[in-house]
């Protein structure tokens, strides 16, 4: 079965367009916006289509379709062939960026970088040794600003400080995570021997190695605090104050990004799809979701439901109030046509502008 891309929502056309940069809102990955106010229980019900557009389709591809990221004034989207940049209000096209063999470059990840799009990606020609790059283009545009050729493949992107984090290994290349500068793609450092998980709080970022997790500027790549657990780091708190991690023991543990001191444990709670508003961390998984208190790690609530999830699509929280993304990345099935498509729904009461973090 073929899949749109993204559901948006458009509260109120012609709004200033505000950011969600990442597919998971921002650095710290906790697919929570915590400016919304017009996207409710009460009202998301009355959503309705405003603009849906067709995304490339090629035969021969190892690209696809993902999360849509949302910033300087475009969305932004993946397809078959590269990514699309649209005009979030009406639906036109803006620019394409398209790959010089799309059979041979993987679906990227994204994040906004004030006016440049992050793109990471590899080839996928090697299962043995696959290679990796980065790409930043003009959000403006689509134009290449900067561009970096990996030996390695990239597995993690996050953007937090100005700086661009990745890692990657393969049966060929050994762990590495390594820093560059968002305006020029400068080095900045590197860290052998490490993996990052693609979560920053507030430019603390978690690398796991050989003897452990090590927390990190993501700046300098100076050290702030370690331990030997080798924590699976799902998400940040909005704040910024608490790591959620996957325990070796099953747990979903939520750790002090400041110290690395475990604040609670909810035994058999590990997920890899967690997100948080602040006040609640959510846990889901094909099996139902689950509500803990983000200060305690009790149980709020729970509730068991006959549906599936598919990639990214459980995650449950609010995106911005002008333009949304529904559960982040909600993946809906096709049209009649069976074509993937990019859909934009709209409520007709109008509201004030929300400010974007």
């Amino acid at each position: 079965m073929k899949r749109t891309v993204a559901t948006l929502s458009s509260l109120v056309l012609g709004l200033p367009v505000p950011l969600w940069g990442h597919p998971g809102y921002d650095a710290e990955d906790s697919w929570f916006n915590p400016h919304e106010s017009a996207i409710t229980p009460a009202t998301v019900g009355h959503l309705r289509t405003i603009w849906s557009a067709k995304l490339r389709e090629v035969d021969e591809s190892c690209s696809g379709f993902s999360s849509p990221v949302l910033g300087a004034g475009r969305l932004f989207a993946t397809d078959r062939e590269g990514v699309t940049a649209y005009d979030p209000a009406a639906g036109g096209m803006i620019w394409r960026f398209t790959w010089d063999y799309a059979e041979d470059n993987t679906l990227p990840r994204m994040a906004v970088a004030g006016d440049l799009l992050i793109l990471a990606n590899g080839d996928c020609q090697s299962q043995s040794d696959p290679n990796g790059q980065l790409t930043a283009l003009d959000a403006a545009t689509g134009r290449a600003r900067w561009h970096i050729g990996r030996d390695a493949p990239v597995d993690t992107v996050v953007v937090d400080k100005n700086v661009v984090l990745i890692s990657g290994n393969s049966p060929s290349d050994d762990d590495e995570v390594t820093a560059y500068r968002v305006r020029d793609g400068h080095l900045l450092w590197r860290k052998p021997g490490f993996v990052s998980s693609g979560v920053s709080a507030n430019g603390v970022v978690p690398l796991v190695g050989a003897t452990g997790t090590t927390a990190v500027d993501i700046s300098t790549g100076k050290a702030r605090w370690s331990t030997p657990e080798p924590w699976e780091v799902q998400a940040a708190s909005p704040a910024a104050d608490r790591f959620y991690a996957s325990a070796r023991s099953g747990a979903l543990v939520a750790v002090d990004t400041s110290t690395g001191a475990i604040r609670w444990s909810a035994p058999s709670r590990a997920s890899e799809l967690v997100a948080t508003d602040g006040r609640r961390v959510y846990v889901a998984s094909e099996a139902g979701a689950t509500a803990l208190d983000a200060a305690t790690g009790r149980l709020a609530w729970s509730r068991n439901r006959d549906f599936q999830f598919a990639g990214t699509a459980s995650r449950m929280l609010r995106s911005t109030t002008s333009w949304a993304t529904l559960s982040s990345s909600m993946w809906q099935p096709a049209g009649r046509n069976g074509k993937p498509s990019s859909t934009a729904l709209s409520r007709s009461r109008r509201l004030p502008p929300s400010r974007a973090r």
